[in-house]
Formats: C-alpha cells, sequence, structure tokens
C-alpha cells in the first residue's frame, strides 16, 4: 500500500493511550513536487472520508469515543510547498476535529 492508491487506508493502529492512528506511508520523491500534493490531498481525502461515514467505526469499534490521527510518514525531505500544503491541512483538519500530524522516517 502506498500514497500512489489514493482510495485505500494503507495503516490503522493504537498507541499505548488506546488512541487510532491512521497511516499514511509516502515513499515519493519530489520531483513531481504538484502530482505528488495531489496525489497526498486525494490520500488525505479518502481517510477523512473513512473517519466521516464511519466505516472507521464499523472496522474498528474501539475507535469510537477516541479522536483519530492522521498520520503521514514520509521517506523523503520535504519542499517548503508541502511543508505550507501540510500546515494548511493540520489546521482544517483540525477544526474538523481531527488530530493531523507528519514526519520524516529515519529508519529502525
Amino acid at each position: 500500500m502506498s500514497i500512489e492508491d489514493t482510495s485505500i487506508v494503507d495503516f490503522v493502529s493504537s498507541d499505548k493511550e488506546g488512541n487510532v492512528i491512521l497511516t499514511i506511508s509516502d515513499h515519493l520523491d519530489w520531483s513531481l513536487e504538484s502530482e505528488h500534493l495531489l496525489l497526498l490531498q486525494n490520500k488525505i481525502n479518502t481517510y477523512c472520508k473513512y473517519i466521516e461515514t464511519g466505516q472507521i467505526y464499523d472496522e474498528y469499534p474501539e475507535a469510537r469515543d477516541k479522536r483519530p490521527l492522521i498520520s503521514v510518514v514520509f521517506f523523503c525531505e520535504l519542499t517548503s510547498k508541502a511543508e505550507d500544503f501540510l500546515q494548511k491541512v493540520k489546521t482544517v483538519l483540525e477544526g474538523e476535529g481531527f488530530n493531523f500530524e507528519w514526519k520524516k522516517y529515519h529508519g529502525k
């Protein structure tokens, strides 16, 4: 599963506190920045729809009454345009009741 398959939720997990984490794995470089941002936007929209329609609660009943976290893990360094985009997404999603974060994968 990857960022390129924008219609699928890649990973759903929980942390020690029982919070629900929906992870997007992004392995692409930023050589085609506009296309990459569009893929990322579509993937995030899929995750939001998964939460908003309640599908997450049908598949993971323990997620009910938890504030979902959408986490994007990048394997390549971000561009400044990507950072700006992610900050805007964070603001919008937090206003909708979701947590949102992104981080760089550093290996084991």
